[in-house]
């Protein structure tokens, strides 16, 4: 499993200031809530509802965590809010689906946002993983995705690059490597949609188009 970040839920990072938003960093997420409990650092982040600036960018920076954001929400989180269905939430995968095959990705890999928020997000994602693995000629954690071979700031944790993952390397060191629902798709992008925490994949240089993760 690889541990990320994702700040408290309900925080909308651009609307504090400099040191909240440091502090929000530093001893909420990176030291207290995941470095003394997990015992490891995490060396990136997602932001909460996808909101963040250059400001705040730059204070996650400085404080070694790298900015990662979706390119495709499942929106699976809303499930059972504001009369939204299932149903809902199957059709925005099948339309991830249907946009692989019919092109959209061709040049690029998809980074898609999915939560391990209670049972139905987790179903959804088991249900249509299938699917995905065989749309997608690739579906690996994004620090994989990105050659993020050094996941977290403490040594002994390693990753491998994307062409050893690909090629049957699955484990450097540190444990085994993220599992689907822990980490997934692939894929590189700009913000949409919002949400709590949840797995993430992403993509390499090569064979972009045939790559998918899940953040």
């Amino acid at each position: 499993m690889l541990v990320q970040t994702l700040g408290r839920i309900d925080t909308v990072l651009t609307s504090l200031t400099n040191d909240e938003v440091f502090a929000e960093f530093y001893y909420t997420v990176r030291m207290q809530a995941i470095q003394l409990v997990v015992g490891v650092t995490p060396t990136c982040w997602r932001p909460p509802f996808g909101d963040v600036d250059d400001r705040v960018r730059a204070i996650a920076h400085a404080l070694g965590l790298r900015t990662i954001i979706w390119k495709y929400d499942s929106n699976d989180w809303r499930e059972g809010t504001a009369n939204i269905t299932a149903a809902d939430i199957d059709a925005n995968y099948e339309a991830l689906i249907a946009r692989q095959q019919n092109g959209t990705f061709a040049t690029e890999g998809v980074i898609m946002l999915t939560h391990e928020l209670n049972n139905f997000t987790m179903s959804e994602a088991m249900k249509f993983y299938d699917q995905l693995k065989a749309t997608f000629k690739y579906i690996v954690p994004m620090g994989v995705a990105t050659n993020q071979t050094q996941p977290y700031v403490e040594t002994g944790y390693s990753l491998p690059s994307f062409d050893q993952y690909i090629s049957g390397t699955t484990t450097i060191s540190g444990g085994p490597s993220p599992t689907f629902g822990s980490t997934g798709a692939t894929g590189s992008g700009s913000p949409s949609g919002s949400g709590s925490s949840g797995s993430a994949t992403g993509t390499s240089s090569k064979g972009a188009a045939q790559k998918a993760s899940f953040d």
